[in-house]
């Protein structure tokens, strides 16, 4: 079941990118042939990309210095230098997890022609599905249809929510094109939301939203992840407001937490 009119209210009172599902490109005015006239070329933009490579330069920085500190701590106690070394593998995996992020924002671009879309798909695209790397063009009449839907995972009783998208061709292949992340926060990212509905658009329909699912976020989102299958059924209703709030609630306390550290920092440093 897609999500419906009160949930579609409960949501724009969250403001930011979680809005209607309108604001999604579920519905849009833009016809078909007016927009296949205008070839384009969609990138992420150089801010969210730069900042992918600050997180995996101070990341891999922190490594270096956390396995150099554990080396000396082995000469001294090598209880402590253990401890030190487990620190460092924690803090590369978490390298290796920004690097993914970083590698799918920078390698990935659209090129929509008059007939077909070019798409340069890395597989850092998602942090949750495991896309393979693709490489294709397709033509617009190939296309049955361009689908989203809202996943929520969950995980230490914070909720995360996040709006995929889909290609599904008319022999019914699935690729998996990219996601929105964070909704229902102040860190809401709805990069995609425009370039879906414009490709859904040039291929001659509107783009579907089928609903909302609920995965498993395994640990911090980082280990142990599974999407459900896009065959999954929406969830109900009632469900899909509770996940919202939830997500909600876990935005506005990740952010109070940031304010009291830095009023923390402000007091100890004065």
């Amino acid at each position: 079941m897609a999500i419906g009119i009160g949930a579609r209210r409960f949501i724009s009172g969250l403001g930011g990118a979680t809005t209607m599902n309108t604001k999604y490109g579920v519905s849009t005015a833009t016809s078909a042939n007016a927009t296949r006239s205008a070839p384009r070329i969609f990138r992420l933009p150089l801010g969210p990309r730069l900042l992918s490579v600050f997180g995996v330069t101070v990341l891999g920085l922190v490594t270096g210095i956390m396995i150099a500190l554990a080396v000396f701590a082995f000469t001294q106690q090598w209880l402590l230098g253990l401890f030190m070394m487990a620190v460092a593998c924690f803090i590369a995996a978490l390298t290796g997890y920004v690097w993914r992020d970083l590698s799918g924002k920078w390698g990935l671009w659209l090129a929509l022609d008059a007939d077909a879309v070019t798409l340069n798909l890395p597989a850092g695209r998602s942090l949750i599905h495991r896309p393979p790397m693709q490489h294709l063009t397709i033509r617009y009449a190939d296309i049955e249809s361009i689908e989203t839907r809202l996943e929520a995972y969950g995980s230490l009783g914070m909720e995360m929510m996040q709006r995929a998208y889909v290609l599904r061709r008319k022999n019914n292949d699935l690729i998996f094109l990219f996601e929105d992340r964070a909704l229902g926060t102040g860190l809401a990212s709805s990069l995609f939301t425009n370039i879906a509905a414009e490709l859904a658009a040039r291929a001659g329909g509107k783009l579907q939203d089928i609903g909302m699912v609920e995965g498993k976020n395994g640990f911090l989102g980082v280990w142990g992840t599974h999407a459900p299958d896009w065959a999954a059924p929406s969830l109900p209703l009632a469900r899909q407001l509770r996940l919202w709030r939830h997500s909600a609630f876990t935005g506005a306390l990740a952010i109070v937490i940031i304010i009291i550290a830095l009023v923390v920092r402000l007091i100890v440093g004065g």
